[in-house]
């Protein structure tokens, strides 16, 4: 069986990009890892992800950070490492989906050629500008001992494109994209994803909710709601004088 490790970029201390609106880069990726997870479970191959939920399992310290990463692909000795990242720049304007291999060295061809299915499915699917498949030195691709591509989804910093990220729709066609790409380079059967559950069946004020952060332990179902919340473009803020979790929800939850 074919086994993939996802990697959720930043998470816990780290929130990556932040966009204007305030959405956290480490929100979407943990939501986009987890879809993208049950997709590739439901065609057959075995996921293992960097992190689950917001919690990360490594010292708050860039270089453990990254190390931990990579330390959990290589003992799980998957065939293919994926980082979700959402990218960011001082120019506004700046936009499109980019995707990264280590080099074009003959021990990573093969992380080349992930790099190339991945882009042109995210393209196709998300009908962003094309940045290309790119190079690049980055901790986590040349430390992983496996094929190894890290994706920058599109631009937090560009607002058009931020607002694309906050919605769960968006977010669903880039996880089929990046499944359609990683059954296509293992050479498998692609399930009907339309037909795919993601997760357990949440329903507010009458209308079900989609891409619920959720993980499963001893047989029960938790919903992390930090992710949750977010992923509804509010936020959860703990009150330690009253010991409250408070939830701020900006915009009316359209299923």
């Amino acid at each position: 069986m074919a086994r993939v490790c996802l990697d959720p970029g930043h998470g816990g201390y780290d929130p990556g990009a932040v966009g204007i609106s305030g959405l956290k880069e480490k929100d979407i990726t943990l939501a986009v890892a987890l879809e993208t997870g049950s997709y590739l479970t439901n065609s057959g191959i075995e996921v293992i992800f960097t992190r689950d939920c917001d919690q990360v399992s490594w010292p708050s310290e860039i270089n453990q950070d990254l190390a931990g990463r990579c330390r959990i692909a290589n003992q799980a000795n998957a065939d293919l490492f994926i980082s979700i990242h959402c990218n960011s720049a001082g120019n506004p304007d700046a936009r499109g989906t980019e995707t990264y291999s280590y080099t074009l060295s003959d021990r990573n061809q093969k992380g080349a050629e992930a790099s190339r299915l991945i882009q042109a499915e995210l393209v196709a699917s998300l009908g962003l500008q094309n940045r290309g498949t790119k190079t690049n030195n980055f901790y986590v691709l040349r430390e992983t001992v496996m094929p190894a591509v890290l994706t920058e989804l599109a631009f937090l910093s560009n607002s058009e494109e931020e607002q694309l990220l906050s919605q769960p729709d968006f977010r669903t066609r880039a996880c089929k994209a990046i499944a359609r790409a990683v059954i296509k380079y293992f050479g498998l059967s692609l399930a009907d994803l339309n037909q795919v559950s993601t997760g357990p069946r949440l329903v507010i004020n009458g209308e079900p909710a989609v891409n619920v952060p959720y993980r499963i332990i001893e047989g029960k179902t938790y919903v992390e709601l930090v992710s949750f919340i977010s992923s509804l473009g509010g936020q959860s803020l703990w009150d330690e004088k009253t010991k409250s979790i408070n939830i701020q929800i900006k915009k009316s939850y359209n299923a």
